[in-house]
């Protein structure tokens, strides 16, 4: 009798839990998470009526549209982490495009991670996690393979010559030594699907459709790559606008008052041809990029449309979560600056829009100081998930109480920052202002500070950090409530490599910025290779490395390198002298001949990429594949302008 019952129990249990397990499948919402690369908040939903976009505005309508949300960080990877992982790059110490985020936080558990270990079909297509400059996907994000597609894509020979491109190899995680620029931009009359937006989309639709023949609820991730440069769509999108009524940037030049390595001009723009080294750009040249970036915009527009026309065809679109979230914004000229990459209001503000059948109000709108790390505890409450707890830092909170229209905003401000020059900014955003805060990292220096009032000021004509010292004190008491920011992994001294004694980035880095440079490291290896130094990236600094077992010396400026390199060794210890001066380029290896080569100038900015000694894992400073470690031993360096000032000396311990 007692076995029966016994059994009797077991049997109720069993049915009980795949009652349950039934219902996990049923009761859940999808999630479909639209992520856009470089997309501003300039369309129709947010008052560009110019612009042609009736897909993202008819998402705007199905749901709320947030007019102050902000990234975390303007540039691809951080903010991709940002959303993806829920971390601030700061609470994590991850800036860079080449530094994966599981090097810092290994067993953290990703958004679409997460909604995989509750009982959803996890799946993504196009660009989602940043693929490029040393980054890779994560394949624990995923149940089924992760499905990527071509970030720079061209389909018009006279775009690249016949050859890989400088970009495409990067975005490839291929070297692109030796190779040529591609075309900013490309007018083809081709099909949607010629381009990687529209196969995306095709993608896309396909998984939708499979989802609806199986009971679990999805997750799928639907990265879209335009309006990212190049600035490549269908010919019948450029036709969409005139060219010639196009708004141009209402203010050009730097924030007055505003510290120089705050700023950036042409970075990243220039990789393309036609575009000069250097500014200015000719207005017929600024008018085609906005041009290029609005088609493309369009082009995007279109792929998202088809999209939303499947979830309603499929009868899928009452079960569906649709997040629409923008990677960062982008400057289009203002401040006399393209792109990404600052802390002002064109680079980190961002569109947000949530479609929560049940939840949000048709065509409501929300000025909620919101930042994307507060989107994956929301879409987390928004599928009835458990609140995520890591065990990475999860900074955002849940919006939810926004999007029901039970609270008006859920803090009094939205956080970000950006690295440069050994520097880093760490900024908030108030309703009405904007303070960043200039600090080297791990130095006493006192810090210097941007301040903005966007209700005087909208354009950011005036840093107002003198004049009103106040608001200063009260923003930065705000500020520091925040934990002390980790330092990258590449500032922090490490052993990455089996073979390297010391791979670490120098907090206060060397000034560099149009001084002439003398650089004497000092080592030991056998059969070297791999960066001994560098500092700064893609556009601007200089390495000394070993390749094809000989010492190196790359200089780059305004993206081109020059190179001098040395004899192969004789013995295992080394000592190399560099100089960099306006004239010459020189590079001694020990006690031997000194050769020389024409100097392509002075480095004319400071670079936004530290000093690291012993690697390379940001954008390469030098013309090699990055990330890139040394395999030797530094005993010594020593890097100054001038006979009598030294910048920087190390010495390793034994």
């Amino acid at each position: 009798m007692k076995s029966q019952f016994v059994a009797t129990l077991l049997i109720l249990s069993y049915l009980v839990q795949t009652q349950v397990k039934v219902i996990a499948a049923t009761d859940h919402p999808n999630v479909l998470l639209i992520l856009v690369d470089d997309l501003k908040p300039s369309f129709g939903a947010y008052g560009d009526k110019w612009v042609h976009s009736p897909n993202l505005d008819r998402l705007a309508t199905r749901g709320m549209r947030f007019d102050m949300a902000y990234c975390n960080q303007a540039v691809c990877a951080p903010s991709r982490n940002n959303l993806l992982v829920g971390s601030r790059s700061t609470s994590i110490g991850v800036y860079s495009l080449g530094q994966h985020f599981r090097t810092a936080v290994p067993d953290a558990v990703t958004m679409p991670q997460y909604f995989k270990q509750h009982g959803y079909h996890s799946a993504g297509v196009g660009k989602v996690f940043h693929i490029g400059h040393g980054n890779i996907n994560d394949i624990h994000s995923w149940s089924v393979p992760f499905q990527p597609d071509k970030v720079i894509d061209y389909v018009l020979p006279e775009s690249t010559g016949g050859q890989l491109t400088r970009e495409e190899a990067l975005f490839s995680n291929k070297s692109k030594d030796g190779l040529p620029m591609g075309a900013a931009w490309e007018i083809a009359d081709v099909d949607d699907e010629a381009y990687a937006d529209g196969r995306i989309a095709a993608e896309g639709i396909k998984r939708l459709q499979s989802f609806k023949q199986t009971a679990e609820p999805f997750f799928l991730a639907l990265g879209f790559t335009k309006p990212h440069l190049p600035f490549c769509a269908p010919k019948k999108y450029w036709e969409l606008y005139d060219r010639s009524k196009l708004p141009m940037a209402a203010y050009t030049l730097p924030p007055d008052g505003a510290p120089a390595y705050a700023g950036k001009t042409i970075g990243e723009l220039n990789q393309y041809k036609p575009v000069p080294q250097n500014p200015p750009l000719s207005e017929e040249l600024q008018r085609t990029l906005i041009h290029g970036y609005y088609a493309s915009l369009s082009y995007m527009d279109s792929q998202v449309g088809r999209v939303l026309d499947e979830v309603d065809r499929l009868g899928i679109g009452e079960d569906t979560i649709i997040v629409l979230w923008g990677d960062h914004g982008y400057h289009l000229g203002d401040h006399g600056t393209w792109t990404k990459h600052t802390n002002y209001e064109q680079a980190n503000r961002i569109p947000i829009v949530i479609s929560a059948p049940g939840v949000t109000k048709a065509d409501s709108h929300s000025s909620a100081l919101i930042e994307t790390v507060d989107l994956f505890p929301t879409v987390a409450e928004l599928a009835g998930l458990p609140v995520p707890t890591g065990p990475q830092p999860i900074d955002g909170d849940s919006f939810v109480s926004v999007l029901r229209g039970q609270n008006t905003d859920i803090g009094e401000y939205a956080y970000h920052c950006y690295p440069k020059g050994g520097r880093l900014g760490q900024a908030i955003r108030t309703d009405r202002y904007r303070l960043v805060k200039w600090q080297r990292q791990g130095s006493s220096q006192p810090p210097e500070y941007e301040l903005y009032d966007y209700e005087v000021d909208p354009l950011e004509k005036r840093n107002l950090a003198d004049d009103q010292p106040d608001i200063v004190t009260q923003l930065t008491a705000i500020l520091e409530k925040h934990p002390a920011p980790k330092t990258s992994s590449r500032i922090q001294r490490r052993s990455t490599s089996k073979h390297s004694k010391q791979h670490h980035v120098v907090a206060d880095s060397p000034e560099i910025a149009s001084v002439p440079l003398t650089i004497v490291v000092e080592g030991k290896g056998e059969s070297p290779h791999g960066v001994v130094l560098a500092q700064g990236g893609r556009e601007h600094g200089f390495a000394i490395h070993f390749t094809n077992g000989r010492p190196a010396f790359d200089v780059r400026v305004n993206g081109k390198v020059t190179r001098i390199t040395g004899k192969q060794l004789s013995g295992k210890q080394f000592r190399l002298t560099a100089t960099l001066s306006d004239d010459e380029i020189t590079f001694t290896v020990g006690g031997g001949r000194t050769t020389s080569t024409t100097s392509p100038g002075l480095i004319p900015v400071q670079p936004k990429d530290a000093l690291s000694i012993g690697f390379d894992d940001a954008s390469a400073a030098g013309e090699y594949q990055s990330p890139n470690s040394f395999n030797g031993h530094i005993t010594s360096l020593q890097i100054s302008t001038s006979n009598d000032q030294t910048l920087h000396i190390f010495k390793a311990k034994d």
